[in-house]
């Protein structure tokens, strides 16, 4: 039976005929079409679709050959090559922008493009906030908003060159139209924050914390003096006191912010603190008071557990607390560890030589490892304590009254040796 046009030209199919079959020759043009073959073969392993599409390119090629055109190569891979190339280029898409998005910068608004200024700038300054949490593109744009820079592009390009960098919240003062660079080195110089951060110590009054807050923000004093307790939230037992619920740490308040919105933010840290300790609402300011004398009378804070300690031995024996911080509140007296007779004669509340239990509120504010002692005191028998180096902090426990005398010769020696300083 003669073979048709179809298998004069690419010889039948492989799943169609034995591979042993000759494909037939026809001179010339069947020698070149043969030569197509290998080629066509060499992925055995094809489709019907890749099949058809082989096909029917190999007949163009044919047919081009009889009219005299050039001819074009079948190729099967090439189909096949599109798919790598595709997914290649979603891949690299999909990586840069996590990579934009890993080192916090976001991507840059197609509207913020458009350069960069030389330099560091004019002479003239404006004020750009930084709030906790915003990425490059999101400081960019307060950059070119206030114009300070040119584009949000070219600071995202500047912090991706330097990844390492971490910006500080707060107000800055920069210059306006300087480069991306520029600015981004003044975002990370201390002096150019407005106002800066205001630091609150451990174990201050509310007046020391008044006048402090009052100079890093340049409020009155007087407004945070109008500020009352009740305000704030606080126990109606504080009498009107602010005393040991204003957290000490460095704030850096908005200078928007009023006189109760930053005393809020404080109170806020205090109660946080007492929250992750799991101190129950009834014993809050039970708590802070012990805290506040654990804070006075452990500055150094290395014993702090053991003050607490005493604190409470002393308390569950009706045992008056004789605490020399608590007199020092009462005078409002600096720069000593002593007191005198006529001090400790005091019929205020806060003296503790002559009224037993807990003074009525906190009288200092106290740190983090302070109210911690406070609400979980080391265990011991211990009813009495004296630092006998006021230099290094190192304080003696006893429990009894005359281990405690011996302790207090070393202490007065430590003070005779050491004039001035107790």
């Amino acid at each position: 039976m003669g073979s048709s046009p179809r298998d004069r030209l690419f010889g039948r199919a492989e799943d169609e005929v034995d591979p042993s079959q000759a494909v037939r020759r026809e001179g010339e043009r069947g020698a070149q079409t043969r030569a197509a073959l290998p080629q066509a073969r060499k992925n055995p392993a094809m489709t019907r679709r890749e099949r058809r599409d082989r096909d029917e390119a190999l007949r163009e090629a044919e047919r081009r050959r009889e009219a005299g055109e050039t001819s074009v190569d079948y190729n099967p891979n090439r189909r096949r090559g599109m798919v790598p190339l595709v997914f290649a280029l979603v891949l690299v898409l999909v990586g840069g922008t996590f990579a934009w998005r890993t080192l916090g910068l976001g991507l840059p608004s197609f509207q913020s493009q458009g350069g960069d200024y030389d330099g560091a700038g004019e002479d003239e300054t404006v004020e750009v906030k930084i709030n906790k949490g915003d990425a490059g593109s999101t400081i960019g744009s307060s950059l070119v908003e206030a114009g300070v820079t040119k584009s949000t592009s070219a600071f995202v390009e500047a912090m991706a060159a330097n990844p390492k960098v971490n910006l500080t919240p707060g107000t800055y003062k920069l210059r306006k139209k300087q480069s991306a660079e520029s600015a981004l080195t003044a975002l990370q110089d201390p002096k150019n924050r407005v106002g800066g951060g205001i630091v609150i110590q451990e174990g201050l009054w509310q007046s020391e914390i008044f006048a402090k807050l009052s100079k890093g923000s340049g409020r009155p004093v007087s407004e945070y003096e109008k500020v009352t307790a009740n305000q704030l939230g606080l126990p109606k037992s504080m009498n009107g006191k602010l005393e040991g619920w204003l957290f000490p740490s460095t704030y850096d308040f908005d200078k928007s912010m009023t006189a109760k919105e930053q005393l809020q933010a404080m109170v806020k840290n205090t109660k946080d603190q007492l929250n992750s300790l799991n101190v129950r609402a009834d014993q809050l300011q039970e708590v802070l008071t012990k805290a506040s004398i654990v804070q006075a009378e452990s500055p150094a804070g290395a014993d702090d557990g053991k003050v607490a300690r005493v604190i409470e031995n002393r308390l569950d024996e009706n045992m008056p607390l004789q605490m020399d911080s608590s007199v020092h509140y009462i005078i409002h007296k600096r720069g000593t560890v002593t007191t005198s007779n006529e001090d400790r004669q005091s019929d205020s509340p806060y003296n503790t030589y002559k009224h037993k239990g807990l003074p009525p509120t906190p009288y200092n504010s106290p740190g983090a490892a302070a109210i911690k002692a406070a609400a979980n005191p080391t265990p011991g028998p211990w009813k009495y304590f004296v630092t006998v180096n006021q230099e290094t902090g190192e304080t003696l426990f006893s429990e009894t009254y005359d281990q405690q005398l011996e302790n207090e010769k070393k202490f007065r020696e430590w003070c005779q040796k050491n004039p001035g300083k107790c």
